[in-house]
């Protein structure tokens, strides 16, 4: 009886510190301070980026470039990133670096492209 006791005692106290610890671990966008990159990644199209805020209407945001990924599906998923980001269309995208020429891969074969990045600005709310 007494093993059974500690044993519960065990659990309560593992399954306790689960509970208050995991929240502590679950970090917010309005947790990261203004101007600090906060990585995600996207489960739906397996790619990482990052999201800088640097006030409520202008954003950098940084995709990774990976093999299984294609410069489109990067570009597209910066649109609908930004879409998403503002709420609502009349966005100014500025890309800054990482746009591929059309024919790059045959030009310079071995060339490490750099992350596709862009200023995001949002339209002012009226």
């Amino acid at each position: 009886m007494n093993s059974l006791m500690v044993k519960l005692m065990c659990k309560s106290i593992i399954l306790m510190s689960v509970v208050f610890l995991l929240p502590g671990c679950a970090t917010s966008a309005s947790d990261v301070p203004l101007g600090q990159a906060q990585s995600q990644w996207d489960f739906d199209h397996q790619l990482q980026f990052k999201k800088t805020q640097f006030d409520d209407n202008h954003y950098r945001l940084e995709v990774m470039p990976n093999n299984k990924v294609s410069f489109e599906r990067l570009s597209a998923f910066l649109l609908r990133r930004s879409y998403l980001i503002c709420g609502t269309y009349g966005y100014k995208l500025e890309l800054i670096t990482g746009v591929e020429s059309f024919d790059y891969s045959r030009a310079s074969p071995n060339l490490i492209m750099p992350n596709l990045t862009a200023k995001l600005e949002c339209p002012l709310s009226n």
